[in-house]
């Protein structure tokens, strides 16, 4: 019993002594808030997401010239409708953030009009351009324009003619598929729309269908379990086609079924980050833009003029808004006057279980 007692006491100490630690010279402090899928589904994106957000705040709170200390808070909101209503209500009305972070088009369009009301600055990572509501509002990934014209350009390159089109009825597929099929219209490329639901398990009629179609290639949006589910039916009955995918490899974490496939989307984070941020030998999905959203967070709230203790929303979306041209280890970024931050595209192959960049 005294033993228990002991290792409580020693729990208790370490746990008191990291409070006392947390922002040691007692700095004003600046709350970020991320709603994430930590667990479900997508929980590795989510937890890789989370690991970029934590290394980004440790390398801002290092810098001693900074005027205000970093607090990241983490709510796991499994990607599911209720899970983000209810992270999102916390960090915004328990916690009081200062900026919230979510991922992808079901929390961008919960969150958004939260952010909007409450004056919380809000970063999302989705092609939604509705959520780009207000001044509160920002985005920073790949544009489905952006992603769209890479995906042409490969297209082009390759010689394809005649193209077979698997889109998932989900989210922004309709966003993505509109207007890429306005794209290979104007340059002559022939398709066939192919539509699959979440929860679908059996894929071999359709890719029966496929492998005796007249088509050149295969361009799909879609996320797993199904995408993996179409991969492995891919190679049990030999699929000899080239096969792309529309910014969705990204989010895969096992990627033996996807060798020899395409991505055209977005960066690939360098080996050596992922390594700093424990990620060594996992899928890091979006995160480098994850860690230069936070870095650029920092930068408003540091840079922005202020007449109070802490800048205002305001203050720091009117600071962003000033500065249009943005560096991370994606590269360069242009915001424009919506909030959406713009990057260039990159086209992968998966070779021996990881992305490889293609120049083109």
């Amino acid at each position: 019993m005294k033993k228990i007692l002991c290792i409580l006491c020693m729990a208790l100490s370490l746990v008191a002594c990291d409070r006392q630690n947390e922002n040691p010279q007692n700095k004003p402090m600046v709350k970020i808030g991320a709603s994430l899928p930590l667990t479900g589904n997508m929980a590795s994106i989510g937890n890789a997401a989370h690991k970029a957000l934590l290394a980004a705040v440790r390398d801002e709170n290092a810098n001693p010239a900074n005027k205000y200390y970093y607090k990241l808070i983490v709510e796991d909101d499994q990607m599911e409708p209720k899970f983000i209503n209810n992270s999102a209500n916390k960090l915004i009305y328990s916690d009081k953030v200062d900026v919230i972070i979510s991922y992808f088009t079901a929390a961008g369009r919960i969150i958004a009009p939260m952010a909007t009301k409450n004056k919380t600055l809000n970063f999302n990572y989705s092609f939604d351009g509705g959520i780009l509501q207000s001044k509160y509002n920002f985005q920073n990934i790949l544009t489905v324009d952006d992603i769209n014209a890479k995906a042409i350009g490969f297209f082009k390159t390759r010689k394809i003619k005649d193209i077979d089109l698997l889109f998932q009825n989900m989210g922004a597929a309709d966003q993505m598929l509109n207007p890429l099929l306005i794209m290979l219209k104007n340059n002559g490329i022939k398709y066939t729309i192919h539509r699959f639901n979440k929860g679908e398990t059996d894929f071999k009629i359709l890719v029966s269908k496929l492998k005796n179609s007249k088509s050149d290639a295969i361009y799909i949006y879609g996320v797993e379990p199904e995408v993996d589910i179409l991969a492995r039916e891919f190679r049990l009955q030999n699929l000899d086609k080239l096969i792309g995918y529309s910014d969705i490899l990204p989010m895969i974490d096992d990627y033996t079924l996807f060798e020899g496939y395409y991505n055209i989307g977005s960066f690939v984070t360098p080996e050596s980050y992922k390594e700093s941020w424990g990620l060594k030998g996992k899928n890091a999905g979006y995160s480098g833009y994850i860690y230069d959203t936070g870095r650029i967070i920092v930068e408003g709230y540091e840079h922005a003029p202020t007449a109070g203790t802490i800048p205002t929303p305001d203050e720091v979306s009117d600071y962003l808004h000033s500065r249009t041209d943005y560096r991370g280890i994606v590269g360069q970024y242009k915001l424009d006057e919506h909030g959406q931050f713009h990057s260039v595209g990159y086209t992968t192959v998966v070779k021996d279980g990881k992305h490889q960049e293609i120049k083109e």
